[in-house]
């Protein structure tokens, strides 16, 4: 505006821009990926529109990477620690961002396989692998698939080792952040060393003879062996038996032994003694055959005994015949018959200097009959009626026990066991009758027994079943009607009478509940829904069905329980005049019914409640939060309480309340301008001299005053201010200063 005595005049009005150099206000954030994945970074800025943006990789320019974010293409390994930076321009000036790390995570390969081992039992067996890939790298060893407790590091040495552990297979599995590889199996071969299971014999034979001696071992093949004879080693003795030269006197009394060896240890037999006797001796009968008197089923033996040069060869003779294959010391005939009674055997006894032949013993067999106590059977059911089982002992006169098997000639009747053995005092064998599919009437039929060696096999036991008609079923005792609290279960039973066996069927409302075919029944947990429900129950059997009266449920409502709080008081402390504080009360259904809120309630200044309502629903075991806000209008202490009203056990129920209003401080620091280049200004504030400090502004200070309205009354704040230059370098703190806040 011009003026003068004559008068004024204003012009038009000009517009003053202030354009604002960028600022960075979220920084790009380092990132990790697997090998062959991309990342993304971004950025967050402020300043006079337009703003560029310039990706660097490293510090060199990344073509095409201009806006605020940027992806990398599929990274390899070489882009692991790379630096990432922004630029951020625009017509007042430029910022360039902190460098973002790229970490880049390499899965596991694997570059020597584990190797297969060979040890000895009793020694231990070490396996190892190694890997590349991104550190740190995990090891686990597994023993045929299993994990092995511990086992954890790039080499595994395993316990002791058993011949359990021949063949097992062992692996690792090496992990890192990036992924996991298992490598090939490795074999482990426990070779173990020679044990002699079957020692050689000792051997006598005649002067001129030959003597064989052999040896059986167990371990891991192949073996080797070596006779030795008085501990010499036996030229060309090499295998599991050595069968010596034509013997002579004076072989008598040599020591025979063997070794045996493998890839693990060896082994020496004991020694077994050579025996060489003089010319041999014709055999002598000391002990004659026995005369035997069996009964007819059984077998009779024989036995002779005779002395003579060894070996001695022997031939039981039948009538005179001889027996085949009957050519041991003793003979067993086979099963005898009446018409065996009065053979008469002998033995004929040989070696190389002759032979010898037994006197006769004479065989007598007996007759012998079965029996059956009882020896019939006479039974009664009704048509369709359940099984009967009978109970026959099963005896014969034989001094000894007689095996035997049963059978029957009809299908109502079954076998329990098909087979026995007679015993003092009697078999018992069981059986049952199944009148079932049988129309009323008189049936007729029999079970067998049959054994050998006895005249009166097979012996027949009549079993005879009188069939009358079936009774339908009556109910004796009806099912009651049964009160309960819902939750709980109830139960209803039924006695009935009629034919066996009786099925059941419970029905509800009239429909047919599943699985309940028993004579009593429970409900599930019931609910109030069940009230009134009507429980009946069918008995059925082959002659026709009952159905019961009716029994009536009665499901009472359960009683809620109490609504509990965490707390039974709330103190909000000093909260500043115009702001406010937030504090819960988390209250639980303790009970097993639902509990409904009707009112919540709250007094005293400044007080709200939130976070449960009017008609809300508190389920069983339910945890729900009431929050309480204090925002004082004015300063002092203020006391009040909220209530929740309800149908809990402990209904209503009240939390107090109790805040202080106070007054909004804060302090104001200035300083005097950088005599450098700076872009801004950082402020600092600890509770204690000489730090540390906490950076107080969000976003650099462009001017040199800050007013920090975070303190609280009462306190002691101690500052120091940074100066900020281009690319985020920042002095060190300047001189101290105290702030001591008033109390209201």
């Amino acid at each position: 505006t011009v003026s003068n005595s004559a008068g004024t005049v204003t012009s038009n009005a000009a517009t003053l821009t202030v354009n604002t150099p960028p600022s960075i206000t979220t920084q790009p954030v380092s990132q990790t990926v697997i090998v062959s994945q991309t990342a993304s970074f971004s950025v967050a800025a402020t300043g006079a529109a337009p703003l560029t943006y310039q990706w660097n990789k490293n510090g060199t320019a990344i073509s095409g990477a201009t806006s605020s974010t940027y992806t990398t293409p599929a990274t390899t390994s070489s882009d692991n620690g790379a630096q990432f930076t922004v630029i951020i321009s625009n017509s007042v000036g430029t910022v360039t961002s902190n460098a973002a790390t790229l970490t880049v995570n390499t899965p596991p390969s694997i570059s020597a396989q584990p190797i297969s081992q060979t040890a000895t039992a009793g020694q231990t067996a070490s396996f190892s692998v190694t890997a590349s890939g991104t550190s740190p790298l995990s090891y686990q060893w597994n023993k045929n698939g299993t994990a092995i407790g511990g086992a954890t590091s790039s080499s595994y040495t395993t316990p002791v080792t058993t011949t359990a552990d021949n063949g097992a297979q062992f692996t690792v599995t090496v992990s890192n952040s990036a992924g996991s590889v298992t490598s090939s199996a490795a074999t482990l071969t426990v070779n173990v060393a020679p044990s002699i299971t079957t020692q050689p014999a000792s051997q006598t034979v005649t002067v001129g003879q030959t003597a064989t001696f052999s040896v059986t071992a167990s371990g891991t093949t192949p073996f080797s062996y070596q006779w030795q004879k008085n501990g010499v080693a036996i030229s060309g003795a090499t295998s599991a038996n050595y069968t010596t030269p034509a013997t002579s006197s004076s072989d008598n009394g040599a020591q025979f032994t063997v070794t045996i060896s493998n890839s693990a240890g060896s082994a020496t037999s004991n020694a077994a003694t050579l025996t060489v006797n003089a010319a041999a001796v014709a055999p002598s009968i000391s002990t004659q055959p026995a005369s035997q008197t069996v009964p007819a089923g059984q077998t009779a033996t024989f036995s002779v005994t005779a002395t003579g040069t060894a070996p001695l060869s022997y031939q039981w003779q039948k009538n005179g015949t001889a027996v085949s294959g009957a050519t041991s010391s003793t003979y067993t005939t086979p099963a005898t018959t009446t018409s065996g009674s009065g053979t008469q055997f002998t033995v004929t006894v040989s070696n190389s200097a002759g032979s010898a032949t037994s006197n006769a013993a004479t065989l007598t067999v007996t007759s012998y009959v079965l029996t059956a106590t009882p020896s019939s059977f006479s039974l009664s059911a009704q048509a369709g009626g359940a099984v009967l089982t009978q109970t026959v002992s099963i005896n014969d006169t034989t001094p000894g026990p007689l095996p035997f098997t049963l059978s029957t000639d009809k299908s109502w009747i079954t076998l329990s066991a098909t087979s026995g053995t007679t015993q003092s005092g009697g078999t018992p064998m069981q059986f049952s009758v199944n009148p079932s599919g049988l129309a009323a009437g008189t049936y007729s039929g029999n079970i067998f027994v049959t054994a050998s060696g006895v005249t009166n096999s097979p012996l027949a036991i009549p079993v005879t079943l009188a069939v009358s008609p079936a009774v339908a079923p009556s109910i004796t005792t009806q099912p009651l009607s049964q009160t309960v609290t819902a939750g709980q279960t109830a139960t209803f039973a039924v006695v009935a009478t009629g034919t066996s066996p009786l099925t059941y069927q419970w029905q509800k409302n009239g429909t047919t509940i599943s699985g309940a075919a028993s004579l009593s029944y429970t409900t599930p947990a019931t609910i109030s829904s069940d009230n009134g429900t009507q429980f009946t129950v069918t008995v059925s059997n082959s002659a026709g069905s009952a159905t019961s009266n009716a029994a009536t449920l009665t499901v009472n409502a359960a009683t809620p329980g109490a609504l509990a709080p965490s707390t039974t008081s709330l103190s909000f402390g000093n909260v500043i005049v115009s702001s406010n504080s937030v504090l819960g009360v988390n209250f639980t259904n303790s009970g097993s019914v639902n509990i409904t809120v009707s009112n919540v309630t709250i007094s005293g200044a400044g007080f709200t409640a939130s976070g449960v309502s009017n008609g809300q629903i508190i389920t069983p075991g339910q945890v729900v939060t009431l929050n309480v806000t204090f925002a004082p209008a004015a300063t002092g202490s203020t006391t009040g309480n909220v209530t929740v009203a309800s149908n809990a056990s402990n209904s209503p129920t009240s939390i107090s309340l109790s805040g202080s209003g106070v007054l909004a401080h804060s302090a104001t620091l200035s300083w005097t301008a950088s005599t450098s280049t700076v872009i801004g200004y950082n402020v600092y504030r600890g509770p204690v001299s000489g730090g540390p400090y906490t950076l107080v502004n969000s976003s650099l200070v462009a001017g040199t005053q800050y007013v920090d309205s975070t303190v609280l009354a009462g306190q002691i704040y101690y500052y120091v201010a940074t100066a900020v230059a281009s690319g985020n370098v920042e002095s060190t703190y300047s001189n101290q200063v105290s702030a001591t806040i008033p109390t209201p």
